[in-house]
């Protein structure tokens, strides 16, 4: 995951790099969603790609950290194949559609996003929260409740 998310925020790799490019909050990031995949364009003027059936984790991430400062982010992050990912801030553009799309995946936790939003509209920080994993169980619906067996008493003493 910090592979993901330091490829996904640095625009070169020198070794002796000591800055982290600055995300400039003032300026959107926009979300396309497409039948395949879903690109996101950031503010620097890099491109973020990734393909539906390359996702593999969804986590939300509120921090008092830069780049994640203010604002409920989405790390979506593709298998080790595809070697895709992206990042969302809750202000992006057409977030709202991206998160409605999110929220069909099955075993998608929304307890978990209602409660990562809830402390982030606080001014809380907290640790970052598997939203959906590929190949999680999806939330078991409560089963009804199965009736004992009935034993028909009547003639015995």
């Amino acid at each position: 995951m910090k592979a993901l998310l330091s490829r996904l925020f640095n625009t070169g790799t020198t070794r002796h790099r000591t800055a982290v490019p600055q995300v400039d909050p003032n300026q959107p990031f926009v979300v396309n969603l497409y039948d395949d995949r879903l690109v996101v364009h950031r503010p620097d003027g890099q491109r973020e790609e990734l393909a539906w059936d390359a996702l593999e984790r969804v986590v939300i991430r509120v921090s008092d950290r830069e780049p994640w400062a203010g604002k409920p982010w989405l790390i979506l992050a593709g298998d080790a194949e595809s070697q895709q990912g992206c990042v969302v801030p809750m202000a992006a553009a057409n977030f709202d559609a991206l998160l409605q799309r999110l929220q069909q995946l099955p075993g998608f936790h929304q307890q978990k996003l209602d409660n990562a939003m809830r402390d982030a509209g606080a001014g809380k920080t907290r640790t970052d929260a598997n939203l959906w994993k590929r190949g999680e169980a999806a939330p078991a619906a409560a089963a009804p409740a199965q009736e004992a067996p009935s034993h028909d008493t009547a003639g015995q003493p």
